[in-house]
C-alpha cells in the first residue's frame, strides 16, 4: 500500500464506508500527500486491509476516477491523475517550483511571519461595533456532553432521516432542477408558500394571501428585517423584560429608545402610559420568551385596542406553537387583527431541525414588497433546493408525522423532568401551558446561574443561564432555562440529580 496513503474507518461515524475511503483518498490528494502519477494500492489490497467489501473499495475508486481525481492505468489498477484538482500553498504569479519544495515551504513561512507582524488599528477602520451582543451560549459539540438540557436544539434520534432524504431527491430530480436551481430573485418557491397558506397559517387562525407572505433564513432573519424597515434612531420600541436576547440586540442597531415592560403569568403587563408613546412592540404572545407564558384572550384584546387609540404597530413572534402536547394552543394575535396592524414571524426550523434555518413573515402587501427588496439585497432567497426540500416534506405529511412524534416525545421528557424539579425545594419553574419544549427556572436569590452552569458542565450537564435574557444593567442571575427537547428521556433524571447535586453544594457554602 502507499505508505503516504492512510485511511481509517469509522463504523459509528454515520457516514458510508465508500464515502470515507473517497473522503480519505481525497484529502490524501489535496495535502499532497500523494501526487499526480502516484499508484494506489490495489482494490483487493485496501479492501483486505480495511476489512471492508472489494466492491465498497471498487465503487469509491470509481467515484472518484468520475470526478476526476484518480485514473485508471492498464494492467496497473489506479493512479493519482494529472488533472486531480490539487490547490496550492502558496500561489504565486510565475511560480513553478513544485509543491512541497522546501524554498517554496520557506517563502510561505516568511508570508505568515510578515502576517504576523503586520499592526493595523482595526478599531479605527471598523465603523461598526457589535460588542454589546449578549446571544445564548451553548458549547458547539454540545452532543457530547451526556446531559444538555439545551434549547432549541433536537434529538437526532426523533427526526426522519429517510422521508427527508427521499424529499431531497425529488427536488433535485429532473422535473423540479430548474426550479429549484435557478435564482428566484425576489420571489420564493410557490408550493412552499402555497403550504404555509393552506396548513401553517390556518392552525395559528390567519388568513393571507400569497403576496402577504416573505420566506425568510428563520424567525430572526424575519426580524432583522421588521427592524430595519420600521425602525430608526427617533423610533421607540417596546419589548419584553426579560426577553430573546438576539431581537434586543437587532434593535439596538437600529435606536437606543428601546423600553422594556415586565411579563407576570399572563405574558406582557401592559402599562398604557410606555405604549402610548411607543412606534412599535416586538412581543411572543402564545409562548413568552423565556418564561413560557401565555397572554391571556382580555389582555390581547386590551393590547390590540391600545395599538388602534396610539397608533403603534405589533410584531409578533409566534414561535414553538406546533409544541403542544397538553392542550391546543391559543390563536395567533394576528388572528384577531382587523386593522392590519400585526406584523407575524412563524418558524418552520424549530419543529424539522434549526439548521434548516427556514421561516416567514406575514404582514400587508407594502411591507411585504419592501421586505422583500431588502432581501434581495442581503441574501437574494432562502436556497432553492432548502424551500423545495421542505415543501416536499410538508405535502407528503412527514411535516405533520414529525409533529405528532416530537410531542409524543416530549410529553414524556416533561413530565420526567417535572417529577425530578418537584423534589428539589430550591427552584420553581414555570413552562407553557400546552406544552413546549423548556422550562424556565427561579432559584435563590443568592445564586448565581452562570456559576452554576460552569460547575454543571464539570458534571455533564449543560444549562442556560438566563441573564443574558434581561437587559444587562439590570439582569438577575438566579434565572436558568432548561430545555428537554435534546435530552434523551433515560438521562433526564440522573442530569437533574446531578445539577441539584450542584446546587446544593453551593447552597452550603453560602
Amino acid at each position: 500500500m502507499n505508505e503516504h496513503l492512510i485511511i481509517t474507518l469509522d463504523t459509528a461515524s454515520g457516514i458510508s464506508l465508500q464515502a470515507q475511503i473517497r473522503q480519505s483518498v481525497v484529502e490524501a490528494i489535496l495535502g499532497h500527500s500523494i501526487l499526480p502519477g502516484d499508484k494506489l494500492p490495489s482494490s483487493r489490497a485496501l479492501a483486505k486491509q480495511l476489512k471492508v467489501s472489494r466492491n465498497t473499495v471498487i465503487l469509491a475508486y470509481q467515484a472518484l476516477v468520475d470526478t476526476g481525481y484518480l485514473r485508471p492505468r492498464e494492467r496497473s489498477g489506479y493512479v493519482v491523475s494529472d488533472e486531480a484538482p490539487i490547490t496550492r500553498l502558496v500561489d504565486t504569479p510565475g511560480d513553478q517550483l513544485p509543491l512541497g519544495d522546501e524554498d517554496q515551504l520557506a517563502d510561505y513561512r516568511d508570508i505568515l511571519s510578515y502576517n504576523q507582524q503586520s499592526r493595523i488599528d482595526w478599531a479605527q477602520k471598523l465603523v461598526h461595533s457589535y460588542s454589546y451582543i449578549r446571544p445564548v451560549q451553548k458549547p458547539v459539540n454540545w452532543r457530547e456532553f451526556p446531559f444538555p438540557f439545551v434549547y432549541g436544539q433536537v434529538d437526532d434520534e426523533l427526526f426522519s432521516h429517510s422521508e427527508w432524504r427521499d424529499c431531497a431527491r425529488q427536488a433535485l430530480g429532473r422535473r423540479n432542477f430548474s426550479t429549484m436551481a435557478g435564482d428566484f430573485g425576489q420571489h420564493d418557491d410557490s408550493m412552499l408558500i402555497n403550504y404555509i397558506c393552506s396548513r401553517s397559517l390556518p392552525r395559528r387562525g390567519i388568513k393571507a394571501r400569497p403576496e402577504q407572505i416573505l420566506v425568510t433564513l428563520g424567525a430572526q432573519n424575519a426580524l432583522y428585517l421588521i427592524a430595519h424597515l420600521l425602525i430608526n434612531p427617533q423610533k421607540r420600541v417596546v419589548i419584553e423584560n426579560p426577553s430573546y436576547p438576539d431581537l434586543r440586540d437587532i434593535l439596538l442597531q437600529r435606536t437606543h429608545e428601546i423600553e422594556g415592560l415586565d411579563v407576570d403569568a399572563g405574558g406582557l403587563v401592559l402599562d398604557e402610559q410606555v405604549l402610548r408613546q411607543t412606534d412599535a412592540v416586538f412581543i411572543t404572545p402564545s409562548h413568552q420568551c423565556p418564561t413560557t407564558c401565555t397572554m391571556p384572550a382580555d389582555r390581547r384584546l386590551q393590547l390590540l385596542d391600545l395599538a388602534k387609540r396610539h397608533d403603534f404597530l405589533i410584531v409578533e413572534d409566534d414561535y414553538e406553537f406546533e409544541m403542544n402536547f397538553l392542550e391546543s394552543p391559543t390563536p395567533a394575535l394576528k388572528s384577531q387583527d382587523r386593522d392590519g396592524r400585526v406584523i407575524y414571524v412563524g418558524s418552520l426550523s424549530k419543529s424539522v431541525f434549526p439548521g434548516l434555518r427556514l421561516g416567514y413573515m406575514v404582514a400587508p402587501e407594502p411591507v411585504i414588497k419592501q421586505a422583500r427588496a431588502l432581501r434581495h439585497l442581503i441574501l437574494r432567497h432562502p436556497p432553492g433546493h432548502a424551500q423545495r426540500t421542505l415543501a416536499y416534506f410538508m405535502a407528503l405529511g412527514h411535516y405533520d408525522a414529525q409533529i405528532r412524534r416530537l410531542r409524543r416525545h416530549l410529553a414524556e421528557r416533561r413530565r420526567l423532568l417535572q417529577k425530578a424539579m418537584d423534589s428539589e425545594p430550591l427552584l420553581s419553574q414555570t413552562a407553557s401551558h400546552f406544552g413546549g419544549t423548556s422550562f424556565w427556572v427561579h432559584g435563590p436569590e443568592w445564586l448565581d446561574s452562570r456559576h452554576l452552569a460552569e460547575l454543571a458542565m464539570a458534571e455533564g450537564v449543560l444549562i442556560e443561564p438566563g441573564d443574558v435574557f434581561f437587559r444587562s444593567e439590570a439582569a438577575p442571575l438566579n434565572y436558568f432555562r432548561l430545555s428537554y427537547s435534546a435530552i434523551p428521556a433515560d438521562h433526564i433524571a440522573e442530569g437533574f440529580k446531578r445539577l441539584a447535586c450542584t446546587l446544593n453544594a453551593l447552597a452550603s457554602k453560602t
